[in-house]
């Protein structure tokens, strides 16, 4: 009996402190002078001076613009059917109702003996193409053009500087043996630039990055975070056979240079390519506003 008591006594206790604090405190409390502990928030988690956010914030941002570059490379980029095999290209020039695609030459390979030539649109349209007669010496380019009356968004090419070691760079195509299911088989990796090349390699190649290139990404745009185009893909990592580290001149690459190259996916400048085709050059890019 007195431990029922007790616990009833300790019971009513806590009922009436909870009934103070729940409604008679707030009722009183612009007459009763209470002294409030000030809370302080963490520094790491407020913006700092320069305007930088909260970690997870600065990766929601990220990934909210690594998908807008990806949407905006996804509606520049073509599937290349050549021949039996299948390659990438980049859509640069529209005039009237012919479109003009940018890729490598040794895409274009396959198809060279019966000139067949398809192009996939991203809108799943496929298109009888040919090729455009330019003469890039011997570099690792051609043009492919198709009629259509569909609209589609063009790349504006301007002449850029060769990026940056470390600048973060993504790499886009259609990889020959991707899983269709998963947007249409479109790829989008990032990477950041490796190894810029003093002398191109034959075939016009000097940018190394970390991206991985599959067979099929050739032809592909390599773009950076300002969504501008600033090479094709066109040599994947650890290549099976063949040296493709032959520079310009003649000369080879030393077994020590030729591994760390290895270690890199390679791309052409398009700045060389405008060397080449200066018609394609665009003074603004309209295509990227509504992107950002």
């Amino acid at each position: 009996m007195k431990k029922l008591s007790t616990t009833l006594i300790f019971g009513l206790s806590c009922f009436m402190a909870g009934a103070v604090t729940q409604w008679l405190l707030p009722v009183f409390s612009n007459e009763l002078n209470i002294d409030c502990e000030e809370t302080t928030i963490p520094e790491d988690s407020l913006p700092s001076d320069s305007g930088n956010f909260p970690q997870q914030e600065q990766t929601i941002n990220k990934n909210s613009q690594d998908e807008k570059i990806k949407a905006y490379a996804r509606s520049i980029t073509v599937k290349v059917f050549s021949g039996d095999n299948s390659g990438s290209g980049v859509l640069i020039k529209r005039e009237n109702n012919v479109y003009q695609v940018v890729t490598n030459d040794h895409v274009l390979i396959f198809g060279r003996q019966n000139q067949s030539y398809k192009i996939k649109t991203p809108n799943g349209k496929v298109y009888p193409a040919e090729v455009v007669k330019l003469n890039f010496g011997r570099y690792d380019l051609g043009v492919l053009q198709f009629v259509s009356e569909e609209d589609y968004k063009i790349a504006s090419l301007s002449s850029i500087k060769i990026p940056e070691i470390g600048e973060k760079v993504y790499a886009v195509g259609f990889p020959y043996e991707a899983d269709s299911s998963v947007d249409d088989g479109f790829v989008f990796t990032t990477g950041k630039v490796d190894m810029i090349s003093d002398l191109s390699f034959r075939g016009g190649y000097r940018i190394g990055y970390s991206n991985d290139v599959e067979k099929g990404m050739s032809g592909g745009a390599l773009l950076n975070e300002e969504m501008q185009v600033i090479g094709l893909n066109g040599r994947h990592k650890y290549p099976l056979w063949g040296n493709p580290y032959i520079f310009e001149d003649g000369t080879v690459a030393s077994v020590e240079k030729k591994e760390e190259m290895s270690k890199s996916s390679w791309a052409i400048p398009i700045q060389t390519f405008l060397n080449f085709a200066p018609e394609f050059i665009s003074e603004k890019n309209t295509n990227i506003s509504e992107f950002n």
